[in-house]
């Protein structure tokens, strides 16, 4: 049996795991330990197996998924086969992608307490542990609410107390802010890093959002197709690993232009910056002029209780051919004003026109023809045995059933290979390029997406751009309603920023977008006052001469 030599917490040893009727292994001859205390971040393209090695280590995989395990994974020096669950959520707590899915009751103070209630935990120990993790994560103000009433940053932070106060040695974390906009994102995070660094739990975390938290960890796994191939620090990462995926996007920039220093974050990447003359730099502006409009939102309002206003006197245009991005904090309104625009809810006022035609008079199916919509959780979609059933149900609603039609659509999603899979069985990211498909499949005038890129690692965003740019090209209208900065950057046309129901600002991309304080990508932050960058194609070619 594996020791705990080293303060090792976590000893995974020549581990192999394959679902059950899955020929092909999801993990292949993974070998790893970590140390108590440690911050170990695991990123790869979506698929690669991170989730399910660390649903391993709570046994969640073999207890409810099932599967074949070949190897020995053990946990503070015992296999954890041999556990029982009352040692594991002792030991090992977990912190998921979707709070939603890990919260149970309905006030905050009673979830948070709802895990030891389950450990059968003395009511003294119950309530001082549940009074220093609601100090400890800050969220005094909405202990006696309802978990119904709370932002999604905020359930975040509600599902990691919960974890927090059975004070477990180890905790995992599946894309905790994945689904948040920035500064909720940046509130986890500032939790997580205070339970490692202030409490020093041991802390596995797998994101995609690698902007946010490269620059945090101990170690980075590099993981790809079930394997590790590779594993370093944030400043020391290993010369074979120099795909998207596996970097923050200013690492990835400076790495592609050929630089020796490779910056992890803004600041480091604005000092690398110093002492270079920008004055003979030019970057061309996109011009593109749209005339032709499509859609006319005017004076609209909307509340779904009354005395509080969701959305207050919106007007604005889409064009033609036009991709414009949608941000703004959670709760903004950003969703309520595009559920109206497809016709999901009809109890307002105001005036929606596409192509000067009220959406009140346009019927249901020539408007699912019109619009296309994708919710911001993939699971909404599916109900089907397989990903190409799910994609073709759609077209079944509207008659026009095709399978040259579905299969053109999955290849150009990356979802071929995935066609026969159970669409609930899928990574997160493939849970949302399926979703896509069932979006793009009825060739809509203009496509709605609601997070798109949610899940996504890098390359499957490139491919989801490329997308949008070809549709926009034939004369298509995205909207992508989104907390994704760098991806707007590099994609969008327009920008329309809002703020408790109201329109706060729209204009072009590279106006918008550069001269925001928050919400603007990370290579514009890098550049500010030195030259209007915001698209990570444009920033490689700068520095590949400078």
């Amino acid at each position: 049996m594996l020791g705990v030599e080293n303060l090792e917490i976590i000893n995974i040893d020549k581990v192999t795991f394959n679902y059950p009727e899955d020929k092909n292994n999801a993990l292949k001859d993974i070998s790893l330990s970590v140390k108590e205390g440690e911050l170990v971040l695991i990123v790869g393209p979506s698929g690669c197996g991170k989730s399910t090695l660390i649903r391993l280590l709570n046994r969640i995989i073999l207890d409810y998924y099932g599967g074949t395990l070949k190897g020995e994974v053990y946990v503070k020096g015992k296999n954890i086969e041999s556990l029982n669950n009352h040692d594991i959520v002792k030991t090992v707590g977990m912190v998921y992608q979707h709070p939603e899915k890990q919260i149970v009751l309905q006030d905050v103070e009673r979830e948070i307490a709802f895990g030891l209630e389950n450990l059968n935990t003395d009511i003294n120990i119950m309530k001082r542990n549940v009074a220093e993790v609601i100090s400890l994560l800050g969220i005094n103000e909405i202990k006696d609410k309802q978990t119904t009433e709370i932002s999604g940053g905020q359930k975040q932070r509600v599902a990691i107390a919960s974890v927090v106060a059975m004070d477990p040695d180890v905790i995992l974390f599946d894309e905790p802010i994945s689904q948040l906009d920035p500064i909720a994102g940046e509130e986890v995070l500032n939790s997580i890093k205070k339970l490692n660094r202030d409490m020093g739990k041991t802390i596995i975390l797998v994101e995609q959002r690698l902007d946010k938290c490269f620059h945090l960890a101990d170690r980075i796994i590099f993981m790809e197709e079930g394997r590790i191939i590779g594993e370093g620090t944030p400043h020391d990462v290993p010369k074979n690993i120099h795909k998207k995926y596996h970097l923050p996007n200013i690492a990835y920039i400076f790495k592609k232009a050929g630089k020796d220093t490779i910056p992890t974050n803004v600041k480091e990447g604005r000092e690398a910056l110093e002492g270079i003359n920008f004055k003979e730099v030019k970057v061309e502006k996109e011009k593109r002029n749209f005339s032709q409009c499509i859609m006319e939102v005017s004076k609209l309002n909307f509340q779904y209780e009354k005395g509080s206003k969701t959305l207050n006197n919106i007007s604005f245009k889409l064009h033609e051919g036009e991709i414009l991005a949608v941000m703004g904090e959670n709760g903004a309104g950003k969703s309520t004003l595009f559920k109206i625009i497809c016709g999901l809810i009809d109890s307002y006022t105001g005036k929606v026109l596409i192509e000067d035609k009220n959406i009140k008079k346009i019927s249901l199916d020539k408007r699912i023809k019109k619009i296309g919509y994708l919710s911001q959780n993939p699971n909404d979609y599916f109900g089907r045995r397989t990903v190409f059933d799910e994609v073709g149900y759609t077209l079944e609603n509207i008659s026009e059933y095709d399978e040259k039609r579905i299969i053109n659509v999955l290849e150009r999603l990356d979802l071929i290979h995935l066609k026969d899979r159970n669409p609930r069985d899928l990574s997160g990211g493939e849970k949302q390029r399926t979703a896509i498909a069932c979006t793009l499949i009825t060739d809509p005038d203009i496509l709605i997406l609601d997070e798109p890129t949610r899940g996504m690692d890098s390359i499957a965003k490139e491919k989801l751009g490329d997308i949008i740019k070809e549709l926009s090209a034939q004369g298509k209208s995205i909207v992508l309603i989104t907390h994704d900065a760098d991806f707007a950057g590099d994609y969008v046309n327009s920008v329309m920023l809002m703020f408790n129901g109201e329109i706060v600002a729209k204009g072009p991309a590279s106006t918008i977008l550069y001269d925001s304080i928050y919400y603007s990508p990370q290579i514009a932050k890098v550049f500010k006052k030195k030259c209007r960058v915001i698209k990570s194609e444009d920033a490689i070619e700068i520095l590949k001469v400078m």
